[in-house]
């Protein structure tokens, strides 16, 4: 239980309400006419119901109302209205009452979808805004859950508020023309739904506990869909499917077993108003008509108006369990909010970005992902030359990606500190300095839509011109110009309707249509074939001189046109120097793994043969 669903049920409710207020801000103040004015006109065709129901007798030709003692002084204590002018006021008010209801249902529509929007926007936004460093240390289907589901149950739990106020609004208005009518009456209604409302105090508190059972299931459900669709390649490989089927029938299984429970508790509101109503009313008639000796005519007033007033205590008991239930969902949005807030990225710092004409430095740069961990960079010192191709390498685990993420400013550095040609690479720098900076990761990222829309995610004001400049640097000009309609062609979800080294090419010639400073490959082309691996070395080769490039890669030939190797082991830098000097140099580091690759194609051509 968190400490949101642990908080007394009113001071959530209170809360929630305060939220939006201040989320819908004037708006709120026309929908408290519109619930106000809809309810009175409601209570005002009662008003003149009751005595038309009740009152005429043959030949009526009007009807007395009864007024209280506050307002009867020098008219009897009635109000006579003609029978004619009666029925027009109660149509006309029944008109007006369906007017305003159709107006304010649209109002209130409108002004519910907009704060929903507004409360996803603001998740979206600082979902955005975070640190990397905190966004990588989520499940991607658990932001993907909130986003989608939690909102949504924040919809549903505005709803609930919104009929709740109109509910108390509604039995606001009833109880004051039940005190006009029959204070005696007025009494024993509100004494059944108090004592109503307090006997459902602790299913109130289970409709809390069940929301924050409700958030973790989803949970569940949302990681195996998002595991299996993202791996549904593999998983059909394997023939896995099985396995999530069972595992997803699992999760729901066990939500639907909750949801039992829980409804088994909640279906007692309904029978429990029930019994309480039944010896409620059977109480009271049995005293008026012996007792108290209340004539049939006044006796039927009191009944009826008993029987608008109590159910709005079981609307009451519904709307606030449905509403605590669903609550959860407002408090996982906003402990999401509010964590994204706290980690949020600066968005002040230097206009311009930063100079890239001589080198980027790590001094005594410590990194590690969580306190409880041990480092991934140890005082770690190297030197990165600008306008040059530099080779990051070492074994997996060693610490280059992390550097790359360093570099990129995703990442702080706990200790030490980057600069950019002498400048620190600090949190009011970052921004700025991603600007002229450009990344090609081994996952590429397609959007489901055309080549052109996808180039345009780096640069949104690009024309067509500087795209093919982009696409004939990363090699990807021709294949694009053969297919049927170029820079139109939708590739599919992920890009799968391109091949593994087109989808790489485009994302290439993406990072190049930014014209950045810095280029970092990042296992760029480890899971490419050796033809489009040469096809995107080509690319990198021509771009030497114009641009820094750092490429980290496991495969020496995607290293061998590097001016300049790094060679880093478990978070430290252990050779640097020319690649042709490390090259010819026995024992080295950049040695050892063109050795090692060309022994493994020498013994697969010997099995081959």
């Amino acid at each position: 239980m968190t400490a949101e669903t642990a908080r007394p049920g009113v001071f959530r409710v209170v809360a929630f309400a305060r939220f939006i207020l201040s989320t819908s801000g004037r708006r709120a103040w026309p929908a408290a006419v519109f619930l106000t004015l809809g309810s009175l006109t409601e209570g005002l065709s009662i008003l003149l119901l009751v005595p038309l129901l009740t009152l005429l007798g043959p030949g009526a030709q009007s009807v007395s109302i009864p007024l209280p003692d506050l307002f009867s002084a020098g008219v009897g204590g009635t109000l006579q209205i003609g029978l004619v002018t009666a029925l027009a006021v109660l149509s006309l008010v029944v008109t007006l009452q369906a007017l305003l209801m159709r107006a304010k249902t649209i109002y209130m529509a409108d002004l519910l979808v907009e704060v929903v929007d507004h409360v996803r926007m603001d998740l979206f936004s600082a979902i955005g805004a975070a640190r990397w460093r905190f966004l990588s240390s989520r499940r991607h289907a658990d932001l993907h859950q909130t986003l989608t589901v939690e909102v949504d149950r924040v919809h549903m739990s505005l709803n609930h508020l919104l009929a709740l106020v109109q509910t108390l609004v509604i039995l606001a208005i009833y109880t004051a023309i039940s005190l006009m009518i029959s204070p005696t009456m007025t009494f024993v209604a509100s004494g059944v739904g108090l004592a109503f409302l307090a006997l459902l105090t602790p299913l109130r508190r289970r409709s809390s506990a069940y929301g924050a059972v409700v958030t973790a299931q989803k949970q569940k459900q949302f990681r195996t869909v998002d595991a299996f669709l993202g791996g549904l390649k593999v998983v059909k490989s394997l023939t896995a499917e099985p396995r999530y089927v069972r595992r997803l029938d699992a999760d729901l299984s066990d939500a639907r077993s909750e949801f039992h429970r829980y409804m088994g508790v909640a279906s007692l509101a309904g029978a429990l108003f029930q019994i309480l109503s039944a010896l409620g009313l059977s109480l009271f008639v049995y005293l008026a008509l012996n007792v108290m000796r209340v004539p049939m005519a006044q006796l039927i007033v009191m009944i009826f108006l008993f029987m608008r007033i109590a159910p709005r205590f079981t609307a009451i008991q519904s709307h606030l369990q449905e509403l605590m239930m669903n609550l959860e969902g407002f408090d996982e949005v906003r402990r999401l909010t509010r964590a994204c807030r706290q980690e949020a990225e600066p968005t002040l710092g230097r206009a311009s970005a930063l100079p890239l004409n001589e080198m980027i430095t790590f001094r005594d740069v410590t990194f590690r992902y969580g306190a409880d961990q041990p480092p991934i960079l140890a005082g770690l010192f190297l030197a990165i030359p600008a306008r040059r191709i530099t080779a990051l390498i070492g074994p997996s685990g060693g610490g280059k990606s992390t550097i790359g993420d360093l570099i990129l400013g995703l990442l702080e550095p706990d200790a030490g500190e980057i600069a950019i040609d002498g400048i620190p690479l600090g949190p009011d720098a970052v921004r700025a300095w991603r600007r002229s900076v450009a990344y090609v990761p081994q996952d590429v990222f397609l959007m489901h839509d055309t080549i052109r829309e996808n180039l345009r995610i780096a640069l949104p004001t690009a024309d067509e011109a500087a795209m093919w400049r982009a696409l004939d640097l990363a090699q990807a000009g021709d294949f694009v110009r053969r297919l049927d309609f170029r820079l139109d062609t939708v590739v599919g979800p992920r890009g799968t309707r391109l091949s593994g080294g087109e989808r790489q090419r485009i994302a290439l010639a993406r990072a190049l249509l930014m014209e950045p400073q810095l280029l970092i490959l990042d296992e760029a082309t480890s899971a490419l074939d050796w033809e489009n691996q040469s096809l995107i070395a080509k690319a990198i080769e021509g771009l030497r001189g114009r641009m820094t490039i750092i490429t980290v890669a496991h495969r020496p030939s995607m290293i061998s046109f590097a001016d300049w190797v790094l060679a880093v082991d478990q978070g430290r830098l252990v050779e640097a120097g020319a690649f042709r000097e490390l090259r010819a140099k026995p024992g080295s580091a950049i040695s050892k793994m063109m050795d090692g690759e060309n022994g493994d194609g020498a013994a697969n051509a010997q099995r081959t043969a």
